[in-house]
């Protein structure tokens, strides 16, 4: 996931290896969850951002790092982390000796797993239904069109420091 809007309409850019996977809002995650029962369902974007990168970093990741690789701001993080940590979706692994919550290892719990293989499974079900409608030339010209939006996207996330 290269870049997760703020505001009121979430948008995703998904990236692998370089190459530019697909775009998902935060709409299509909704409807995908809709007929589910699972956790995930009440989950925010900044959750699922949380969930993400988590998933992918089992041992763990700082509210510092989460919020670097979710270019997102640390309060940001912090605010959800918390509420998520309330909720029991994550556990903030505190050492001794820590002079704050962001150098703190946070973890996954098991229902932080689940609802993460959750969310995975939801967006795997869109984008292969996305990707079943289209030809190979289609596909690329939707891939161009999204290296030009991830570049906008960049430039925007640069101007904004």
């Amino acid at each position: 996931v290269i870049h997760m809007s703020t505001g009121r309409l979430g948008l995703c850019v998904a990236e692998e290896e370089g190459i530019v996977r697909g775009i998902i809002t935060d709409g299509d995650i909704r409807r995908a969850m809709e007929t589910s029962q699972d956790s995930f369902f009440k989950l925010t974007g900044a959750d699922i951002m949380c969930l993400y990168y988590l998933g992918k970093h089992p041992q763990g990741m700082t509210g510092a790092e989460l919020a670097r690789a979710a270019s997102v701001t640390r309060a940001a993080v912090s605010r959800t982390l918390a509420r998520m940590e309330r909720e029991g979706f994550v556990e903030v692994q505190a050492e001794q000796g820590a002079t704050t919550r962001y150098r703190a290892a946070v973890v996954l719990t098991e229902r932080g797993r689940k609802s993460a293989q959750g969310a995975d499974v939801a967006i795997t079900r869109v984008l292969d239904e996305v990707y079943a409608a289209q030809s190979d030339e289609e596909r690329e010209q939707m891939y161009a069109s999204l290296r030009s939006v991830l570049g906008r996207l960049r430039t925007i996330s640069r101007e904004d420091r």
